[in-house]
């Protein structure tokens, strides 16, 4: 009896599940994951709903919304088994988060040491970065698993020595899987094609394995047609320093500073790895994966840089603290300690800052936006019922800069906004007709010829709210055109 309790206690997989369910139970329990639609990612909204959609047999306006990126096949049982949960999905999210974390904690204990992949992987689970990503399903923690899973499966068909074997598809699939998330995921091609060419098990499956990389790149770029809806060429800092002091904090001084400090970390991490960079896929995918996504640096982004820096980072800085070696503990790790406790302060003074938010209902502007438009929806339909008009609620269409995140909100029908450039407002209405309203932002770029159109209609809009996040735009029926009209934005 003795025995089998000595054997479970030195069981690494059964601590690691406890961990889990102990970093999950205090997600939840502390309140540092919303349980309503506000929040999400506009991508993993669109995945969402089209599972549900076809789950439930529904026919819905998310069709027109495009190809969403492949974690629509992961949320697939999501979609059969707890359709229209947000918890769910943000359930589903935390645990491949986890496992993700798992899986360089695996490599980095194998390729470094125990010692700095535990620390590593602790930091990572309380970072700001992972836990606000998990909150939004957004794709960094999918970004962490699919380069993990790069890394196991690279190991796996190698051993195998079959050049079309089963673990050949599922690199492929992955790496679709992964390219489809955001643009940093073209590192690993990039990482796979090196590999191939510097270390081949043999001519022929090298050119297969060019081929298959080739065919697969190329198949998932024309599926995507890019990385709708992306942010692009935005400030590196800025997302490196909401990574570690969280998305909540409004000292911009402070995230410039912490930002700075881990962009100089993982230059130096790149600089001093260049060399490990050519000869092992591992570290080469995962700075790769920084370098790449410069152009598209984003929460997941950050999430990604973070991951590099704690995960390549703490073996360089063990390694450092050692040069100044005194007696003792703290002789030995005393630099090590001191950044570890800087680090955590900082990670849980921004949980702490994130679970005040979500206690009172603290949203960006786009969701502040969005809820207004329920609210608005909302009263309408009452008005229409207590007036008789039982199919008030069934009128209502919807075009929206954000129409996944729209229809989670709102629970309509929702189009994306049209992108053509009309001669004047009257062709534009005569193309949108049947739509009751305009959700949008007047001041993006993008969006400038739409307001200079809806501006020219005089009578036929009403704005119903202006915000920060954009503008709510009624488009009145034939009948209601006396009323004034209040265009958005520039003209």
């Amino acid at each position: 009896m003795l025995h089998k309790l000595k054997h479970l206690g030195s069981d690494r997989r059964l601590w690691a599940w406890l961990a889990m369910l102990l970093w999950g139970g205090i997600l939840l329990s502390a309140g540092l994951i919303r349980l309503d639609v506000f929040g999400i990612d506009e991508a993993a909204a669109r995945a969402l709903l089209l599972n549900w959609s076809v789950a439930d047999q529904i026919l819905s306006t998310v069709f027109v919304f495009g190809l969403p990126d492949l974690r629509a096949v992961l949320f697939a049982p999501l979609g059969i088994y707890y359709s229209g949960s947000i918890v769910a999905a943000k359930v589903f999210t935390m645990l491949l988060a986890y496992a993700g974390v798992m899986a360089w904690y695996r490599w980095a204990r194998r390729d470094n040491d125990a010692e700095s992949a535990l620390i590593a992987s602790g930091l990572i689970l309380i970072s700001p970065a992972l836990i606000t990503q998990v909150d939004a399903i957004g794709v960094g923690p999918y970004l962490i698993l699919a380069c993990g899973l790069a890394v196991w499966l690279d190991d796996l068909y190698r051993k195998a020595q079959r050049p079309l074997g089963g673990y050949f598809f599922l690199q492929l699939l992955l790496l679709m899987f992964t390219v489809s998330l955001h643009p940093a995921g073209l590192a690993y091609p990039l990482a796979l094609l090196w590999e191939w060419y510097r270390n081949p098990v043999d001519p022929r499956q090298q050119r297969h394995a060019f081929i298959g990389i080739a065919v697969a790149l190329v198949l998932v770029l024309i599926l995507r047609m890019g990385w709708h809806p992306q942010a692009w060429l935005l400030n590196p800092l800025l997302a490196l320093g909401t990574s570690l002091i969280g998305p909540d904090t409004t000292n911009e001084t402070l995230r410039w500073v912490i930002g700075g400090l881990l962009a100089g970390a993982l230059a130096a991490i790149v600089f001093a790895e260049r060399r490990r960079m050519l000869t092992d896929f591992a570290p080469r995918i995962f700075l790769l994966t920084a370098i790449v996504g410069l152009v598209a640096a984003d929460a997941a982004w950050g999430l990604m840089s973070l991951a590099c820096i704690l995960f390549l980072g703490v073996p360089h800085l063990i390694r450092f603290n050692k040069l100044f070696a005194g007696r003792g503990f703290m002789g030995q790790r005393g630099v090590v300690m001191t950044a570890i406790f800087v680090f955590a302060t900082l990670a849980m003074q921004a949980d702490k800052g994130h679970q005040v938010a979500i206690a009172t209902n603290q949203m960006s502007a786009t969701d502040q936006l969005l809820l207004a438009l329920a609210s608005e929806i909302g009263a309408d339909t009452d008005r229409g019922k207590a007036a008789g008009d039982d199919a008030g609620a069934e009128q209502i269409r919807i075009m929206s800069q954000w129409p996944g995140r729209t229809m989670l909100a709102v629970r309509h029908p929702t189009f994306p906004l049209p992108r053509k450039d009309y001669p004047d407002g009257e062709a534009l209405l005569k193309d949108i007709a049947g739509i009751t309203h305009l959700v949008f932002n007047p001041y993006d770029p993008a969006n400038r010829s739409l307001g200079k159109n809806l501006s020219m209609l005089g009578a036929r809009t009403k704005t119903l709210d202006l915000q920060e996040g954009g503008a709510i735009i009624r488009i009145l029926p034939q009948a209601d055109t006396g009323s004034e009209s209040n265009p958005p934005g520039p003209h």
